[in-house]
């Protein structure tokens, strides 16, 4: 099934849209996700004091991040601690404030605390572990830097 995007008027799969969320969240935004995310990024850009003043006021906080994932600050810290502070994938320490809490898109279960760069190679690996393994053989075979851990 398709729908087309009401501001780049491409004709995309549905898996390409956002719910509405609410009452409504039976229903897909009328913009496709790569519109809706650069719209949000230009706003960021045009208009960095309402963002300052939004992070300033620590609307962000803990407990919001927690209530969009679904768990309590108790069940955050309890894998924070579990990990003893650090990403369980690059093994750097990470502070609770600026971790990520990766989670499984398809089913919404948290399924760990991490850095935040190591939630996103998992998300632009399409958090597929083939893909992961397929990456990790082809840079032992073709070479590397950093640790090598």
């Amino acid at each position: 099934m398709t729908k087309t995007c009401s501001l780049c008027k491409e004709e995309k799969n549905l898996t390409e849209y956002r719910s509405r969320g609410g009452k409504q969240k039976h229903l897909l935004k009328s913009r496709c996700n790569t519109c809706l995310s650069s719209e949000h990024k230009r706003w960021v850009e045009d208009n960095p004091e309402t963002v300052r003043q939004y992070r300033a006021k620590d609307k962000w906080t803990l407990h919001k991040r927690c209530k969009r994932h679904g768990i309590s600050e108790a069940e955050f810290w309890s894998f924070y601690e579990e990990q003893d502070g650090s990403c369980p994938i690059c093994d750097k320490a990470i502070a609770a404030e600026d971790s990520a809490i990766d989670h499984n898109h398809k089913t919404g279960e948290v399924r760990g605390i991490l850095c935040k760069s190591c939630n996103r190679a998992l998300g632009l690996l399409g958090d597929c572990p083939g893909t992961l393994h397929r990456g990790s053989l082809y840079l032992q075979d073709k070479g590397y830097y950093g640790n090598g851990a």
